[in-house]
């Protein structure tokens, strides 16, 4: 049996996966293509997000996120359909908040965010999520 490292190091593709998902990948990447121009707006953002009652929530997760992660968090450019890693993590820790599932979002950051950075990003993906989940879900 041979070794696939492109199975490995593989993520998911925009165009296909859940809605939500694409929602919040296309969101970060906006906001930050977006500051760095200088043309960022929050009607934009809830546009991508679907609802302007996230664009609150969504920040506070990301804000949370970056305090969090032990290095700058890593997007892919808006031509690139392929997530990047931390874009994977971050859709993985929102879905597990979304679900509820604690154990599995911990599971997911133990070894890189300590239980204070875990609460404050759990809060927050909880937060966002439960305006997301209405709109999308």
């Amino acid at each position: 049996m041979g070794f696939d490292l492109a199975a490995l190091t593989s993520t998911p593709d925009l165009r296909d996966v859940s809605p939500i998902h694409a929602r919040l990948v296309g969101a970060m990447r906006y906001t930050h293509v977006a500051r760095r121009a200088e043309t960022y707006s929050h009607a934009d953002l809830a546009r991508w997000l679907g609802t302007p009652c996230a664009v609150q929530s969504f920040h506070v997760f990301l804000d949370e996120a970056g305090r969090a992660w032990p290095d700058p968090i890593a997007l892919n450019p808006p031509c690139q359909p392929l997530f990047s890693y931390d874009e994977m993590l971050l859709v993985d820790l929102a879905t597990a908040a979304a679900r509820n599932d604690r154990e599995t979002f911990d599971d997911f950051v133990r070894d890189m965010v300590g239980i204070g950075g875990r609460n404050a990003v759990w809060s927050a993906a909880r937060r966002l999520m439960r305006y997301l989940t209405v709109v999308v879900g």
